[in-house]
């Protein structure tokens, strides 16, 4: 499921997180968790940089007690702010029981999904546990481009998991990732989302890591690009305080030099307890199987002084060919 939200907030993907204050002296914890429930996804997306797919979990994914003790420290920490994602979150064989944890702790959830399991039972539990948002990908107008980018992916039943969602009162978010096959429908994808009452709209340049990486052709080129990003400026004006449209023009070499900068309060967390300063960047700052939840968060404010961090991005302004090894991961 991952995209370029996932890269360069939590975490693939285009918005920002919640909140993107600058670090507080004295802070325990991060004010916004992006968690990767799983790596498995019932489908196999060419753009996905996760490498997520059918039988893609990792062999050594969190036990369900694992990951309760890792929401018990969410909880007692006062993390605001967690976003469920994967590979596929609904996969994930207590996905629901997770949800309704943060519910009830008053922790305040959104879950990213492909959109293939927004049933009537799911969409009514997910409003039952009080998620905040759902954020769907749907990555065309059409479902001849969308089947190009997902080909095993239905997009009218996309569109019809929204409606569900929206009929029972939940804020639905679209995230969009522009290849060569959908690029051209950006207004139309727009427009779709607002005719169906999402609140958001979010998406950036691909980036060429996981399986994207290995797909010839995919990226758009720098004058579809620009064409992409003219409409998305001129859709941002017209649905201005109707819908939230927004997209991120930089490079993600420009914006990891950024969040080197501007580290936001807030990190990833893989299907195995470890730990990731970013999506984007290969280096790992903790493990929650072994380690609490402030030890991780002292590792990852530390993690983004380090030198191999700084060495790393300065040649990956050089070569972005650097982000085909983002899950050859390493321990900081």
């Amino acid at each position: 499921m991952a995209s370029r939200k996932d890269a360069v907030k939590a975490g693939g993907r285009a918005s920002r997180a919640p909140l993107e204050e600058a670090l507080a002296p004295g802070m325990r914890a991060p004010l916004y968790i992006g968690w990767q429930l799983t790596n498995a996804c019932d489908l196999a997306c060419v753009h996905c940089i996760e490498e997520s797919g059918p039988g893609r979990a990792f062999k050594d994914e969190l036990t369900r007690e694992q990951a309760f003790r890792i929401l018990e420290q969410i909880k007692t920490e006062q993390v605001p702010y967690v976003a469920f994602s994967g590979g596929e979150p609904f996969l994930h064989p207590h996905f629901l029981e997770l949800a309704a944890f943060l519910g009830d702790a008053g922790v305040s959830l959104k879950v990213e999904t492909n959109g293939r399991h927004l049933t009537e039972a799911a969409a009514s539990a997910l409003r039952d546990h009080g998620v905040r948002a759902v954020q769907v990908s749907l990555d065309g107008a059409t479902p001849e481009a969308y089947r190009k980018v997902r080909p095993s992916g239905d997009h009218a039943r996309v569109l019809a998991g929204i409606r569900l969602l929206r009929s029972r009162g939940v804020e639905v978010e679209v995230n969009f990732v522009p290849t060569r096959h959908n690029v051209h429908e950006i207004g139309a994808a727009v427009d779709l989302a607002f005719s169906e009452g999402v609140s958001g709209f979010y998406t950036g340049r691909l980036i060429l890591a996981g399986h994207a990486a290995k797909a010839r052709d995919l990226a758009p080129t720098q004058e579809q690009y620009d064409a992409f990003f003219a409409c998305l400026k001129a859709k941002a004006q017209e649905y201005k305080g109707r819908m939230t449209v927004r997209y991120h023009e930089l490079g993600i070499a420009q914006e990891v030099r950024y969040r080197m900068a501007n580290p936001a309060a807030l990190f990833v967390i893989l299907p195995d307890g470890r730990v990731k300063l970013l999506n984007a960047l290969p280096f790992v700052c903790g493990d929650l199987r072994e380690q609490s939840l402030t030890e991780v968060w002292k590792a990852f404010l530390a993690g983004w002084k380090s030198p191999r961090v700084a060495d790393f991005v300065g040649r990956l302004e050089a070569d972005p060919g650097l982000l085909q090894g983002l899950h050859r991961w390493i321990p900081l």
